[in-house]
């Protein structure tokens, strides 16, 4: 198994660094919502701005990597949904958020996508099932790490800026993972 994993550990890293960080940007949206007073229905609009960008990116996926080829897509997409992070500690207010829960599921969905892409690719046909089995564990790992992550550090620093900032730079440091 591990000479599959070699030449792909850089791309199974990035995936993780994503995940990581989105899935701190949802408990942190969920804390600071509560601390802002946001309602539940508010908070609900503001999450599912997410699965909206989701959506949308699926159609931009495919026009944006044939214009601008697969590296370039990953590293635009990944500068952006970073930005967008950042974006959360100065715009802190309902509609601003779920507008940039919108860009955010945008970018990751083209994300996936280009991650999903160089896998088929790099990956051969049959050792598929293991890589994309193997990468399934590595994603539920890595959307539950930001929930002990946010906990331990909330109660430990507060909801400061710096949870953001962490949360953005992993998805830059997905930037260096990858080929």
């Amino acid at each position: 198994m591990l000479p599959l994993i070699l030449p792909i550990g850089a791309l199974l890293l990035g995936v993780a660094l994503l995940l990581l960080g989105g899935g701190l940007l949802n408990t942190l949206l969920a804390i600071r919502g509560g601390l802002e007073g946001y309602s539940d229905s508010s908070m609900g609009w503001i999450m599912s701005g997410y699965f909206v960008g989701f959506f949308i990116g699926t159609f931009l996926a495919l026009p944006i990597i044939q214009r601008i080829g697969h590296i370039r897509s990953f590293a635009f997409c990944a500068a952006i949904a970073a930005c967008s992070v950042l974006l959360h500690v100065l715009l802190v207010n309902p509609v601003g958020w779920l507008l940039l829960r919108v860009v955010t599921g945008s970018s990751l969905v083209i994300l996936y996508t280009v991650i999903e892409s160089w896998l088929n690719g790099y990956t051969p046909s049959e050792q598929r099932g293991k890589v994309f089995g193997l990468q399934n564990n590595l994603i539920n790992i890595s959307l539950s790490l930001p929930l002990i992550l946010a906990g331990a550090l909330v109660s430990s620093i507060g909801l400061s800026p710096v949870l953001w900032i962490l949360a953005a730079l992993s998805f830059f440091a997905a930037l260096v993972e990858q080929p």
